[in-house]
């Protein structure tokens, strides 16, 4: 027996959804363009509004104002349009009414005494249970396989599982979904899925819990009436393929077994969640931070080569009620295995640094200042003046920065400290990743000091030619001593803050 307080509160639940339905209804009815029906205007009433508002009052200003308003934080899309309504009709002045005016008054509110009388909870029913026929609860949706199937859809709730494959009934809570073949008739299975405390309205008529109809009228005979209609979107052994289902002749034996694949509309629900979940404020921001390569405590969350797949035409709830929330696709997932891994970065066996293969690391900080001094020279500004120059050189340290983090990185990667003794690098740049070896043969480059000034240079040329090339900025020597100042004194203050951390 269900408890008194659950069907007072399925039943509010029913209230509540009928009249945001009703509400819905009634913003579309004045935000709405108006429809001409052999010489008769209907709905638009907003718009129609503007216009006589427009033609019987001189307060442009106030009409232009009342045209752009917005919804407050705190007011519903529908308050806003009545607020439109009320604020127009207060701009006409009693004497100026005119015929058109009187007529969208008279619309609006004859379309309000019916609207409000449709929505009252057993007049609503009276009209909709009988479309209960037309709705069926599954997992998988015949319409998904074809848009014009007229097969029917299957409620899978069997519990065999196999760990190797994806089913629907390996998911834990699956969505079951709304199908019709009627999408008109669809409104009537969303009420029948309403829920308080784990208990559905289904399941009360299922279990004959019908208590929850009392709430609506007095009349037994008109609650058994519904309760009846209702029963047929789950009470029915009917079922059937149609010419458009797909069919898969499988053999066993010395016969075989014909399939009938459906899609697993509860499946395809389940992935739809899950990537709407990651396409949050967060994890845009920090899509955007990773193709700028910059850092971000949020991890990114990918599902690359996705298809998608149009099931539907314009009519995307005409399959199916989570149909219509996917906007009429499926989404497929690639099964192909990874076919490569990610390699540490590592220069154990390279004989250089600054070469081609730096550039695509560093390559959105070095087209920063590149477009910028092309800016100054199209502009024909000089690059010497200290607000130019203190951009010029903030742009290059930048990139210096950039390059002491693959450094470091790269020192991170490796297992074993003085890792550099078993490279190909020159001492040079084996003194750049690291800097406090004292074997003899750092020691004896050290006390030349000259391996600072190389790694400099190298430097300044390698950022020379990734600035000239594809460009007309035609970057001299002058420029390069520049790069290398800039870089020699980064370099010293990068090597003591690692002989400190030592």
């Amino acid at each position: 027996m269900l408890a008194k307080s659950t069907s007072i509160a399925l039943a509010n639940k029913i209230k509540i959804c009928l009249a945001e339905r009703r509400d819905k209804k009634e913003e579309e009815f004045l935000k709405s363009k108006p429809e001409n029906k052999k010489g008769t205007i209907s709905k638009g009433i907003i718009i129609r509004l503007i216009s006589q508002a427009k033609l019987l009052s001189d307060k442009n200003e106030e009409i232009k104002q009342i045209e752009s308003m917005k919804k407050n934080k705190d007011q519903s899309s529908l308050s806003l349009q009545q607020d439109k309504y009320h604020a127009l009709l207060s701009l006409i002045a009693e004497e100026n009414l005119s015929a058109e005016l009187m007529d969208i008054k008279s619309e609006y509110t004859r379309f309000l005494i019916e609207l409000n009388e449709q929505h009252i909870p057993s007049n609503w029913l009276d009209d909709w249970a009988l479309k209960a026929k037309d709705i069926s609860f599954a997992t998988h949706v015949a319409k998904l396989t074809h848009s014009s199937s007229k097969g029917s859809s299957i409620l899978d709730q069997s519990m065999s599982k196999n760990a190797r494959y994806l089913t629907t009934n390996a998911l834990i809570e699956p969505d079951i979904d709304t199908a019709s073949s009627n999408a008109a008739s669809l409104p009537i299975g969303d009420i029948l899925k309403i829920n308080m405390n784990d208990v559905s309205v289904i399941d009360c008529l299922k279990n004959g819990d019908i208590e929850l109809f009392e709430e609506f009228t007095e009349d037994n005979n008109k609650i058994h009436s519904w309760v009846n209609a209702l029963k047929q979107a789950y009470d029915s052994d009917k079922k059937q393929s149609y010419f458009l289902a797909k069919q898969v002749y499988f053999p066993v034996k010395n016969d075989y077994h014909l399939l009938l694949p459906l899609t697993s509309s509860s499946i395809a629900q389940k992935i739809y969640l899950e990537q709407k979940e990651y396409f949050d404020d967060e994890q845009v921001l920090a899509r955007e931070q990773l193709n700028k390569k910059k850092f971000n405590s949020t991890i990114v969350v990918r599902y690359p080569n996705k298809a998608k797949l149009n099931v539907t035409a314009s009519n995307n709830s005409n399959a199916s009620s989570f149909n219509g929330m996917r906007g009429g696709k499926l989404v497929l997932f690639s099964s192909k295995p990874p076919e490569w891994t990610k390699i540490p970065l590592s220069y154990r066996n390279k004989d250089d640094f600054f070469n081609k293969d730096l550039v695509y690391p560093l390559l959105s900080e070095i087209k920063e200042l590149k477009k910028y001094l092309r800016l100054l020279k199209e502009k024909d500004l000089s690059d010497r003046q200290p607000v130019r120059a203190a951009s010029v050189i903030k742009k290059v340290q930048q990139i210096i920065h950039s390059i002491f983090d693959l450094v470091l990185l790269s020192n991170q990667n490796e297992i074993t400290r003085h890792w550099t003794l078993g490279s190909q690098l020159p001492i040079e740049y084996q003194l750049f990743f690291e800097p406090w070896r004292n074997d003899e043969l750092a020691n004896a480059e050290k006390a030349l000091g000259h391996w600072k000034k190389r790694v400099s240079k190298d430097f300044a040329r390698w950022l020379n030619r990734q600035l000239n090339k594809k460009s007309k900025l035609g970057l001299t020597p002058i420029q390069a001593q520049c790069w290398e100042n800039i870089f020699s004194k980064e370099l010293r203050a990068f090597i003591a803050i690692q002989e400190v951390a030592l």
